[in-house]
């Protein structure tokens, strides 16, 4: 069965545009800063990955949970990075087969990848509240169980939703609604969660305590703040996208417009992958300690080989 292009593809604009344009120029700079992003968002989340698995200490929810990011972000810079420059330079030379199998594909990879970061970071946010509280629910085995859960859901609605596609031609369908409806339950909870923190955290500074029931408020708070970086860095580089898809879809700003803008967007939404090991890295001393261990021995064992 061929590829039948007008049925996968009816979502995705050609530009159409000649090599003297504003938008061959602005997408092919921009395919170049993506190009190099993706093999340091790769080594970067790789390092952080590492240094959880042969870090003992480290095998708790927390930093389970912070090695679900890292593995999306990984993701990210190994399979929707390279995907997206593939579908720009296949729009730029007028290969419609290869921009749209990319784009087909970058679709869904991106916005499954995109799902689980938002679930993650909402199950990280329950977390640290429940861990603050003293409540012992959330534990390493049942972590992983509702990570891997959610990673089987997501690819059973994906898989669902591009069915729909297909047979339907529908780009926004009910899977649009229970989409927005899941992105917006997560944001409630994430909130809430952050509001019970906000109100430990202030109840142990104003309160004095008993050594036996003391927490190590400081060492919460950093895990706390940390999580809010990263979730900063995420809406901070998904809102100029949003704006973007929310602008060119009230104002008709024409095709080549809508995605020069859309790669602009696109790269920031990108450099997410590289910034959060460098978070990690930044906030995280244990991380650091492990990660310098692991370049120190590759390094050495470099040196030992070329002896």
């Amino acid at each position: 069965m061929g590829f039948n292009s007008s049925r996968w593809c009816f979502f995705l604009i050609a530009s159409n545009s000649k090599s003297n344009s504003v938008y061959y120029q602005v997408t092919l700079a921009c395919c170049v800063v993506v190009l190099l992003l993706a093999p340091m968002a790769v080594a970067g989340n790789a390092l952080i990955l590492a240094a959880i698995w042969k870090n003992p200490s480290l095998r708790t929810p927390f930093y389970v949970l912070l090695a679900n990011l890292a593995f999306t972000d990984f993701c990210t810079g190994f399979l929707s990075e390279p995907l997206h420059v593939v579908n720009r330079l296949g729009d730029l030379s007028g290969n419609i087969k290869m921009f749209c199998i990319a784009g087909v594909i970058v679709e869904i990879v991106g916005y499954y990848f995109s799902s689980l970061t938002v679930i993650v970071m909402t199950i990280m946010a329950v977390e640290r509240w429940l861990h603050m509280s003293q409540r012992s629910l959330l534990t390493v085995r049942r972590v992983i169980i509702l990570c891997i859960t959610f990673a089987i859901l997501l690819t059973v609605f994906f898989a669902c939703n591009t069915y729909s596609w297909y047979h339907t031609n529908e780009y926004f369908s009910a899977f649009t609604v229970v989409f927005v409806v899941g992105a917006a339950l997560c944001f409630f909870i994430t909130v809430f969660a952050y509001f019970k923190v906000y109100r430990i955290i202030r109840h142990h500074q104003n309160q004095v305590q008993s050594y036996q029931n003391a927490i190590d408020i400081e060492k919460y708070k950093k895990s706390v703040f940390t999580i809010l970086y990263i979730l900063a860095i995420y809406l901070l580089s998904y809102v100029p996208f949003v704006c973007c898809i929310v602008i060119v879809n009230v104002v008709d700003l024409g095709s080549e417009s809508w995605n020069a803008a859309f790669d602009a967007c696109s790269v920031i939404v990108f450099s997410s992958s590289f910034s959060n090991p460098l978070l990690y890295y930044w906030r995280i001393r244990e991380i650091r300690h492990s990660v310098k261990a692991i370049v120190r021995k590759l390094y050495c064992k470099k040196y030992e080989e070329e002896e």
